[in-house]
């Protein structure tokens, strides 16, 4: 508490606690922090109780905020302060921390500087399908909103979520794409490829479809890249329940087939490590 008293020499604030300490220290976060650039705050210990900023917390020099166990701080001051945000990730893990997409794409919308987005619900909240699409069809439309300096997107959570974000944002300088869906019967990711398509620097030539032993994904990647450019990963049912597996894996490769279509090398690989019935099959 007494350093944080100490506003004008505090430049990278990393706080980790139990709820019931955070709290306390959430709170000192008011007034102006005149040279704070890095702002990340996590719970130590799993709560179901979110936080809120200060609305009285100014920081006109933050470029990185990471969040976990926080609401959307939408009516917080702290909008003139993320107009220069470069990075924001934020961890969604309980009800009380959740938001719609629209308040999300209104919160972002307030970044033009916006270089990194990472979006994450925990395993123990994902929020259903039907759930999301229930909620953005009864909130108000959001406006088209286009990040003109994103080069990175991650998103982990259910398909519809991802589908009201992608729906909505323009990124043409996009360099990299991660999407992580949890497990789900089907998947209806429209979006996605129309969303890929309007990026300019999001480009590829090879794919590679793993099966592991919970998952499977599909990368995507140049052939002078050294990292993949574009990636879905699915929290999958063991392979021995290979009739949902592969009925993941042909509704997401026929969702992306207008991306597909620039492939010119394949591969399948199987990377299972622990003895399955169907292992020999």
């Amino acid at each position: 508490m007494l350093a944080l008293e100490q506003r004008h020499r505090v430049r990278h604030l990393r706080l980790i606690f139990p709820v019931q300490n955070l709290r306390k220290l959430v709170m000192a976060l008011d007034e102006e922090f005149s040279i704070l650039e890095y702002l990340i705050v996590y719970p130590s210990l799993k709560d179901d109780t979110a936080l809120t900023l200060p609305e009285t917390l100014q920081a006109p020099n933050l470029h990185h905020l990471a969040l976990s166990c926080f609401t959307c701080p939408i009516r917080s001051r702290i909008h003139p302060t993320t107009a220069g945000l470069v990075t924001l990730f934020l961890i969604i893990n309980h009800q009380s921390a959740y938001f719609i997409p629209n308040v999300l794409l209104q919160w972002i919308s307030f970044m033009p500087q916006l270089g990194g987005l990472e979006i994450g619900f925990s395993e123990s909240f994902p929020v259903p399908n039907r759930d999301v699409e229930r909620q953005s069809t009864h909130a108000p439309i959001t406006a088209h909103i286009t990040l003109a300096n994103l080069r990175f997107f991650r998103f982990r959570g259910v398909s519809a979520y991802s589908e009201a974000l992608v729906c909505r944002i323009t990124t043409p300088r996009l360099e990299r794409l991660q999407i992580l869906f949890f497990k789900q019967l089907t998947f209806s990711v429209p979006r996605l490829a129309q969303f890929i398509n309007t990026t300019e620097n999001l480009r590829f030539d090879n794919a590679a479809i793993r099966f592991k032993d919970t998952e499977f994904d599909v990368q995507m990647f140049s052939r002078e890249a050294d990292k993949y450019a574009f990636g879905v990963t699915v929290d999958s049912w063991h392979l021995d329940w290979q009739p949902e597996v592969s009925s993941g894996v042909a509704q997401i490769c026929n969702a992306l087939g207008k991306v597909l279509f620039a492939v010119e090398r394949l591969t399948l690989r199987h990377e299972v490590h622990s003895r399955s019935s169907e292992e020999s099959n």
